[in-house]
């Protein structure tokens, strides 16, 4: 099951708290299409294996469902599924850069470490290892190492800028299924934790909850 795992003392140490605006300001600094596509090639590499946090971490970056059947929008796959309880499908839409940058903004910096940098954490969880770019952030790892590579990371990217018209983005993201029951609101307060593969019942957990310990 996967969850946002509400942390009862979200209070970062100054150095961390450093680190993160470092990573939120390099990511705002990407062009609007470099943004989208960055953040969707993070939640498409989360949703291969960890589906149910990729659709908590959507709904907390202000992604809306869209009812296959009545086209109404939805803000979560619970309320599509109380508004039409006979088993509709329902479409994650794209919100617009816009509106994207408005939710990363208005993300406190607890949340933003716990939802956009434990998502990167997931998503570049390989490239991190074969670059030696440290361990994300965990109760075994400060993850200042990875916070700092991240930030690079970014910046460069923002200096590789694509060709305009080179990259398009569907309003729709691909694939449709019924409403799944989430482990919570989705709300960005909370930190994410993964426990079960996509394709399995149940597997070892990843992540530990730390709850008394301050980061």
């Amino acid at each position: 099951m996967h969850c946002f795992v509400k942390k009862e003392q979200a209070i970062l140490k100054g150095q961390t708290k450093h680190l993160t605006g470092q990573v939120r300001e390099a990511l705002l600094a990407l062009p609007d299409t470099l943004l989208m596509e960055i953040l969707g090639e993070w939640l498409d590499d989360v949703d291969e294996q960890l589906l149910d946090w990729g659709d908590e971490c959507r709904s907390a970056l202000g992604y809306r469902i869209q009812s296959d059947e009545t086209h109404k929008i939805y803000a979560s796959f619970e309320e599509l599924e109380q508004a039409e309880p006979d088993g509709a499908c329902g479409s994650w839409m794209v919100p617009d850069a816009q509106t994207l940058r408005t939710f990363l903004v208005n993300l406190s910096l607890e949340q933003f470490y716990h939802s956009v940098i434990a998502l990167a954490g997931e998503a570049l969880a390989l490239q991190a290892s074969e670059e030696a770019w440290g361990f994300p952030p965990s109760v075994a790892s400060d993850g200042y190492d990875f916070m700092r590579c991240l930030t690079v990371h970014l910046r460069y990217k923002a200096l590789r800028r694509p060709e305009q018209g080179h990259i398009s983005f569907p309003q729709q993201a691909t694939g449709r299924r019924k409403p799944m029951k989430p482990s919570s609101s989705g709300l960005p307060g909370w930190r994410l934790r993964s426990s079960r593969h996509r394709e399995r019942t149940v597997s070892p957990e990843r992540h530990t909850d730390k709850t008394t310990e301050e980061r």
